[in-house]
């Protein structure tokens, strides 16, 4: 006998259920008055009918919600793969931005000095540190580079001069380098000197004369005794001091191009001083 039988409370509630059901469908009819049986029986069966409705709209309403759950993680996951691929769109975006204003930074400078042909290159490696002193690009012998041809930013700015070259890359030693030395001109005052590069990514600008009206804010070019292109911006004069034990000047001189964040440059071709 199954267990369920054995439970006489259990036995009981069914006696009750069959007997009350059964009366229901035995005085069931439209259009006529409801007996007092009927109303009786009504009464004990409507709690028990709610209370099966109640049952049964939770245990829907359960298997719906186990459905909703399994509907949203799937669109949860649909959302990630969109964020993602809207964050790279987003990295590309600032890629293409950035490589817009450097064409147009580019192209400015063409504009205004068309007597200078440039070759643009990327930076592909650079010495150990902060600072630009050398670094190579990815253009050479076979893109007409050679040894001496000035190098600039994207903005024209003075950066640098080849130094080697192979098939398809060039070394650059840098105007900021100790090693490094330009011819240069106060643009205001027409004062020459000689700028040299220092160990703090700055530039001295030395021999000037004791008279000269050198002062904070001017700006630094390439001289005509350079073996650069005339009038190519070094950077401006951020302190002048005397130089002791001469009767000569001396200036700090802050570079124009940005020697921490260099990645694109363009080299000057057309340069009469270069050879091998």
């Amino acid at each position: 006998m199954p267990r369920f039988l054995k439970n006489k409370q259990f036995i009981f509630v069914i006696v009750i259920a069959v007997a009350l059901i059964s009366a229901m469908a035995y005085t069931y009819g439209g259009g006529r008055n409801v007996t007092p049986i009927e109303s009786a029986i009504g009464g004990i069966l409507s709690p028990v009918e709610k209370a099966f409705n109640s049952i049964g709209n939770s245990i829907s309403n359960f298997f719906t919600s186990i459905k909703e759950i399994g509907t949203l993680r799937a669109k949860n996951a649909e959302l990630e793969k969109e964020v993602i691929k809207l964050s790279k769109n987003d990295i590309m975006l600032q890629e293409y931005i950035n490589e817009n204003n450097r064409l147009r930074d580019m192209l400015n400078f063409k504009d205004n000095n068309t007597n200078i042909t440039t070759k643009p290159a990327n930076i592909i490696s650079k010495n150990p540190g902060n600072w630009f002193n050398t670094f190579n690009i990815d253009v050479g012998s076979d893109n007409g580079i050679k040894p001496k041809m000035a190098v600039l930013d994207e903005k024209g700015n003075l950066v640098g001069i080849v130094t080697d070259v192979g098939n398809n890359w060039s070394k650059v030693l840098s105007i900021i380098d100790v090693d490094s030395s330009v011819s240069a001109l106060d643009v205001r005052t027409r004062d020459n000197g000689i700028v040299r590069g220092d160990s703090n990514g700055n530039l001295n600008m030395i021999y000037i004369p004791i008279d000269s009206k050198i002062e904070k804010g001017d700006v630094i070019t390439t001289s005509d005794m350079s073996m650069f292109p005339r009038g190519l911006i070094i950077g401006k004069v951020e302190k002048v001091e005397k130089d002791e034990g001469s009767l000569l000047k001396q200036a700090v001189i802050k570079p124009e191009a940005d020697f921490e964040r260099l990645e694109f440059v363009q080299v000057v071709t057309n340069m009469k001083t270069t050879g091998n």
